[in-house]
């Protein structure tokens, strides 16, 4: 754990001012885990004052906010790159505000110079701004808009395609984000990077424009690997008829998917971030001169496919369960998804998954807790909730709004009927126990040491 909050640290160091590295160019004001279109647009209309780069309004969403481009240089290479199509994918948009600032900054000016002739770049930061302020997947509609390319039914597939159908870009970066619990590869370190040249039909065939996103791809996919080694994936390939992607893909655009991921230590996904950045100015730079030329279809095919749920929140291994019908041994897995987590797992876990938080449960056996009944006003702290807690209570009931939960803990509700055993999406609150004595409680995904 040391090595990995130790790495994580480095890859965060960075400055908030302009920086002649890409590496260290980060706005402040991003580390946090939503994005909406009022922290972008004062940096829009910022990069926009800069004498090369063109901020136009494309349109607006459903409810009327709206969608801009910034168009850079005026090259024959076309580069188109989009974010935040999912509402709730924010890491591409902060990278791209990193990199707009990474353009604009003075001491950067020669090297802007140096492509803005040979390549015209448009970046369309927030396609879905009405899902940016609510951060879910889908548009103030409820429609997800990467299943919309072929029907058009909402104003901001129209406007992603109509901006595609007049720019014609000869390369595309779909950039979205992807959930915490993929690995890069079967019990692989977490996929903090996944990347993907996008199928264009069922066959998943490949064409010249496919193989060229392939070999670009795999090309970028080499900084993946050097700056975050074992942290890279390749996305699903299966064809999706609907999706935005393999539509440009089938139009001929070379189309590039980055996925950013979880990493260790760092909830808001910075790294990934950095990568981003990073990956960006490597394209522009590839693209100039040619290099990406140089990788292969057969180092894009070697990178290794992600591998779905490799990961959960909090595993406990090999926990002991007393039951009246007999005793046995298991594994339970915990998502910190939703208000309040529900057991995800039961059984044989460690054997495929791997926990960001992981206890090695084989001397504790599992405590279902005890109902504490509310009589009148509580507040919960820290202290008076662990004590709770290392008593056996696990749980409230009786007249619960009178309780005020100040700790950094959740609060759950006793169920209607207590069951000894764990019990498959039941609420995850429940006790390990050692010695007649309780030694840890799991509230969600949280596990809190009682002694």
């Amino acid at each position: 754990m040391y090595q990995y909050a130790l790495t994580t640290a480095l890859l965060l160091s960075s400055s908030h001012a302009f920086a002649n590295s890409i590496e260290d160019t980060r706005v402040h004001g991003f580390d946090k885990p939503a994005i909406y279109y009022s922290d972008i647009e004062p940096q829009l209309k910022k990069a926009a004052m800069h004498p090369a780069i063109t901020l136009q309004q494309l349109g607006s969403s459903y409810q009327g906010q709206p969608i801009n481009a910034l168009d850079i240089g005026s090259g024959a290479i076309k580069v188109m790159m989009w974010s935040q199509m999912h509402g709730d994918e924010n890491t591409a948009t902060a990278a791209l505000m990193d990199f707009l600032t990474f353009i604009t900054a003075p001491e950067n000016a020669a090297w802007l110079k140096e492509w803005q002739t040979k390549l015209t770049l448009r970046i369309i930061p927030m396609v879905n701004p009405d899902g940016a302020a609510i951060q879910t997947r889908h548009n103030a509609q409820g429609i997800d808009l990467n299943r919309d390319a072929k029907a058009l039914r909402t104003q901001e597939g129209q406007i992603l395609m109509t901006a595609a159908t007049q720019f014609k870009p000869d390369f595309g970066f779909n950039l979205h984000d992807q959930n915490a619990y993929y690995g890069a590869g079967k019990k692989g370190k977490q996929a903090t990077i996944s990347v993907l040249a996008p199928a264009y039909n069922e066959a998943r065939e490949i064409n010249t424009t496919r193989a060229e996103a392939m070999q670009f791809t795999a090309h970028l996919a080499a900084t993946v690997e050097n700056m975050i080694p074992g942290h890279l994936g390749k996305y699903n390939d299966s064809y999706s008829y609907r999706s935005f992607g393999d539509t440009f893909s089938e139009k001929g655009i070379r189309t590039i998917l980055i996925e950013s991921g979880a990493y260790p230590q760092d909830p808001n996904r910075q790294v990934a971030r950095k990568v981003n950045r990073v990956l960006y100015k490597k394209a522009i730079d590839s693209l100039v001169t040619g290099d990406w030329k140089k990788a292969t279809v057969a180092q894009y095919h070697a990178i290794p496919f992600n591998a779905k749920d490799n990961w959960v929140d909090l595993l406990i291994d090999d926990v002991m369960v007393n039951s009246e019908m007999g005793d046995y041994q298991i594994d339970i897995a915990i998502n910190d998804k939703g208000r309040l987590p529900t057991i995800k797992e039961l059984g044989d876990i460690s054997s495929i998954r791997q926990g960001y938080q992981t206890l090695d449960a084989s001397k504790l056996s599992f405590n279902i807790g005890n109902s504490y009944i509310i009589t009148k006003p509580i507040t919960l702290t820290d202290s008076t909730y662990k004590a709770l807690l290392k008593e056996g209570y696990s749980c409230f009931s009786g007249q619960v709004h009178k309780l005020t939960n100040n700790s950094q803990w959740p609060i759950y509700t006793c169920p209607r009927v207590f069951t000894s055993i764990p019990t498959l999406h039941a609420p995850a609150a429940f006790l390990l126990t050692a010695n007649h004595a309780n030694q840890y409680a799991v509230l969600g995904a949280k596990l809190i040491g009682l002694n």
